[in-house]
């Protein structure tokens, strides 16, 4: 298996966006906001990485850097479940933050996505709170 992580372009948009539907299907029946909306904005407005397994877009990461470090958006989707792309969409972004001179990352989930919560707490994320539906997690950057 070859796994890339490159930065996205503009080309990668229609590849991504079923990406995510891929990723989010499951999910739909928690009325999650709408995923596939605004990919192209991410991509020209955000730090936004896609991960290639065997040349197919398999992931994908969006990274905003403001006054806080925040992941506004981690897929994969579910044919690479288990190949790495996940913790590897993660790292690049991490590393992306701690060069922006953050010390800290940040993210949102669902509450009801228990399993996706399962992946970021293996993976070094802590929980920081919970207001409705959202899950807050952040992990310190070393």
């Amino acid at each position: 298996m070859s796994l890339i992580i490159r930065k996205a372009a503009s080309a990668d948009v229609p590849a991504l966006t079923g990406c995510y539907a891929a990723a989010y299907a499951p999910f739909q029946h928690l009325g999650l906001p709408p995923v596939t909306e605004g990919v192209d904005a991410d991509i020209a407005d955000h730090n936004v990485w896609v991960a290639e397994v065997d040349g197919t877009l398999r992931g994908g990461v969006v990274l905003v850097l403001g006054k806080r470090a925040y992941i506004a958006n981690l897929a994969v989707h579910p044919d690479a479940s288990g190949q790495g792309v996940g913790p590897q969409l993660i790292a690049q972004a991490l590393a992306a933050a701690k060069a922006a001179g953050h010390g800290q990352v940040h993210l949102v989930t669902h509450c009801g996505m228990t399993r996706t919560q399962g992946f970021y707490r293996r993976h070094g994320w802590t929980e920081t709170g919970r207001d409705g539906d959202k899950v807050y997690f952040a992990t310190q950057l070393n």
